[in-house]
């Protein structure tokens, strides 16, 4: 992959701690510039106030489903994947780049880079 992830803004939503803290150590050694927030609405908040390249959304943060959330990204054709425990994608959103959790760094970089190389949606 020619895209390299040096410099990219990218919002990680995530509520599982540990979960985020090695996704946002993943991408600061691929040289991204993460932020990690852990509800859609902090999410919500730095989408206002930040602009991102791309963003990794779980599915399912606590008792929250993030769905509302990609559909605001699709609105602002902001590239995003889906990184989840959760292996069913609810209809409509199966075109959505998604990753497996457990993940490793070479899923994770592999996804953004691919998904950062696409034409923007």
């Amino acid at each position: 992959m020619s895209q390299d992830l040096t410099g990219k803004h990218i919002l990680i939503v995530e509520d599982e701690f540990f979960v985020g803290s090695d996704l946002e150590q993943i991408l600061a050694d691929a040289g991204a510039q993460p932020v990690l927030v852990n509800t859609a609405a902090a999410a919500s908040a730095k989408l206002a106030e930040t602009s991102f390249d791309a963003v990794i959304l779980d599915i399912h943060l606590q008792d929250e489903s993030t769905y509302p959330l990609a559909d605001t990204l699709r609105r602002k054709s902001i590239p995003f994947l889906f990184l989840s425990g959760y292996l069913t994608i609810r209809e409509g959103y199966t075109d959505i780049p998604f990753v497996d959790k457990p993940f490793t760094k070479e899923t994770v970089t592999t996804a953004l880079k691919t998904l950062l190389a696409q034409p923007t949606r």
